[in-house]
């Protein structure tokens, strides 16, 4: 196996995302933390899903190893938080909650079999002999993105078209904290919080890799800005980073990105997310 990575501040002070290349255990990650509206970094959940996944050895099963890595957040949520705040995770308000979403993989050379794991907006591409790419997980919270995004695309329609991100951002902050109440539930998403019900909502399952070439994570800062009228960007962001490869990737987003800093004709939430991406080019 050939292994490149990608791993990219934004604009904000702190890069929240990371990744694990764990050659040894065969396990692989992509991780993007998310802080809390009201309280705990993102890195806290992002640097204890990577340090557990890894630490793997290879003797873990798979889905005990990412049950341990969200046990872990709840450890590091709470030690940030200090013992006088909570006593486990659930008293900690979701809105409050150190975040991630988080696409990881194990896998097994001699079965030629992928296992894996996907949690809010991190995913999993497979590119096949033929140049065929499949997206294997689905990216259920840019739903709920979509729906703050559109509120700032009306905010912005008249005269207050030239309103910044950052104030459109204030305007919509009621719709993202509902949004982020419904993690982990029926009605909404999943993601990394450390709760039990992290686990339950997870998207997982096990693949073939016969005939495949490739294998792509990627956050949610790599996904292709577009238009409104525009084809999926994650699509596009795969397609690039299988063709020509991640540094490519990250320029057309930069490109895009630095063209549109307000974030008008690319409607989004940011200028610039943290950028993280692990491509793995597997031997014929």
């Amino acid at each position: 196996m050939r292994i490149s990575t990608v791993n990219k501040q934004g604009n904000e002070n702190t890069n929240e995302d990371a990744y694990v290349v764990n050659e040894k255990a065969g396990v692989f990650a992509a991780i993007d933390g998310a802080t809390g509206l009201e309280g705990v970094p993102g890195h806290i959940a992002s640097h204890a899903v990577r340090d557990t996944l890894a630490s793997a050895t290879g003797e873990e099963l798979f889905d005990e190893l990412v049950e341990a890595a969200n046990l872990q957040v709840a450890e590091e949520t709470l030690n940030w938080l200090g013992s006088g705040d909570a006593a486990e995770i659930n008293d900690v308000p979701k809105g409050k909650r150190s975040t991630c979403a988080l696409a990881a993989i194990s896998i097994d050379r001699e079965r030629l079999s992928l296992t894996y794991a996907q949690a809010a907006d991190c995913m999993i591409f497979l590119q096949y002999r033929d140049g065929d790419i499949r997206t294997v997980t689905y990216d259920l919270l840019s739903h709920f993105d979509r729906k703050a995004i559109n509120e700032i695309v009306e905010l912005r329609r008249g005269q207050n078209k030239k309103t910044p991100i950052s104030e459109a951002r204030k305007a919509v902050r009621s719709t993202l904290i509902e949004n982020r109440s419904l993690l982990n539930t029926g009605a909404g998403y999943s993601v990394i919080d450390g709760s039990k019900e992290a686990v339950k909502h997870l998207e997982s399952g096990r693949l073939s890799l016969k005939k495949v070439t490739g294998v792509l994570l990627l956050s949610d800062g790599l996904m292709m800005p577009t238009g409104l009228e525009e084809a999926d960007g994650w699509e596009q962001a795969a397609a690039i980073a299988f063709r020509h490869g991640l540094d490519r990737l990250v320029s057309e987003v930069e490109e895009r990105e630095n063209d549109d800093p307000e974030c008008i004709t690319y409607p989004r939430l940011k200028m610039r997310d943290d950028k993280t991406a692990v491509l793995i080019e597997m031997e014929s």
